[in-house]
């Protein structure tokens, strides 16, 4: 673990609490138990998790930010507030998460003077949205994203797959000696244990993920509706957080409907994803959004659990085709339908992908690695 010689303070910036629980709490515990003073800024949605947070130690402020509204223009009095936060906490670094936390850190800290870093969690529907609104407004992210770049400042942009940062190299939106990649928010392997598949002849396929419609859950009913059609036996478990701060979100209702009709058994929010996993034979995200790397497809490796997923950036980090799992095109329905009949029918194969799925992640997506490597990026930082 990286000890600090003195006693730092450092501000996460990031839009809503239970975001930050699930991807980033255990990076935070980390910095603090290395001798830092860490402030969290956000938007806080459930009391209990801002006591949570306070008993370990971690400093909440309140941030008030428009999450469903595409345009940073229109929150100008989130921007200020954030101003006179990040004055009075005078920090010596500050680590924004997710796009409007990154372009207002990266506008004032040029303005205070902090060194800083950006996590792009994936290019998120901005960049991988085909509406009309999210299209007229990415000129306006990568103007704000180019505003920032300053020599003076230093900086980090960190990206969880390659291919982000390629994307943002190639476009100006950053400089190659800024841009680092660490895959994901990884998981302690020690909890996320590899668990025996149920023999079964019904196997559990799961879509554990926020209940956008961007994940894909809609083309998963569909390719399922296909295969029951052809005789197939399986049943399929939903999972998530039903966030209707943003724009895509899955109503409830739909859910619901869905599980009435016997299409779905809904599940509602899970927290103890190693008994959930545990129990699904398959794994699935035919997901079009724009991805960082998943955690639920690094639980489910690390699980040993075979994986369906689309073959776009982030899916591509953790799942080899043919290895760990199978790549499908996004929204190819057919495509995904018959990734899943394939699985579905050959319980050997699940086997043998799972076994491979776990190497992957012990080798690459360990919590601890994440963690040494961030803290590795904030020691780089500091004065």
């Amino acid at each position: 673990m990286h000890n600090f010689e003195k006693a730092p303070i450092f501000v996460y910036v990031i839009n809503v609490d239970w975001y930050f629980e699930l991807h980033w709490l255990q990076r935070a515990l980390a910095t603090l138990n290395s001798g830092a003073e860490v402030h969290l800024v956000m938007g806080m949605t459930d009391t209990r998790l801002t006591d949570s947070f306070s008993q370990y130690g971690l400093v909440c402020h309140q941030w008030n930010i428009d999450r469903k509204s595409l345009n940073p223009f229109f929150n100008l009095k989130g921007l200020v507030d954030l101003y006179q936060l990040l004055k009075s906490i005078s920090p010596d670094v500050v680590h924004a998460i997710t796009i409007k936390p990154n372009i207002y850190v990266g506008l004032i800290c040029h303005l205070l003077k902090i060194p800083y870093l950006l996590s792009i969690t994936g290019t998120g529907i901005i960049f991988s949205g085909k509406a009309l609104s999210t299209r007229l407004i990415r000129p306006a992210i990568r103007l704000l994203y180019k505003a920032s770049k300053k020599k003076d400042i230093k900086r980090r942009i960190i990206f969880e797959n390659n291919e982000d940062r390629a994307y943002f190299i190639n476009t100006g939106l950053c400089d190659s000696h800024e841009a680092v990649t660490i895959l994901g928010a990884g998981v302690n392997p020690d909890i996320y244990e590899p668990a025996a598949e149920r023999e079964t002849d019904t196997p559990i396929i799961l879509f554990a993920a926020r209940l956008l419609w961007d994940k894909g859950l809609g083309d998963l009913i569909e390719a399922a509706k296909r295969l029951r059609s052809q005789g197939l036996k399986f049943s399929i478990q939903v999972a998530g957080i039903i966030d209707n701060s943003t724009v895509n979100a899955i109503d409830q209702r739909v859910l619901e409907a869905w599980s009435r009709e016997g299409a779905i058994k809904w599940l509602g929010t899970e927290k103890n994803m190693p008994r959930l996993l545990a129990q699904a034979n398959i794994v699935v995200l035919p997901t079009f959004y724009g991805e960082g790397v998943p955690r639920i497809l690094i639980e489910a490796a690390s699980c040993e659990r075979a994986i369906v997923a689309s073959d776009i950036p982030g899916c591509r980090e953790i799942v080899k085709h043919g290895i760990n799992g199978l790549l499908v095109p996004a929204r190819d329905i057919e495509a995904l339908a018959e990734a899943l009949a394939q699985l579905i029918q050959n319980p050997e194969i699940r086997k043998m992908m799972g076994k491979q799925g776990r190497e992957i992640v012990e080798r690459d997506f360990s919590e601890q690695q994440v963690i040494s490597e961030t803290l590795s990026l904030y020691k780089e930082l500091l004065p």
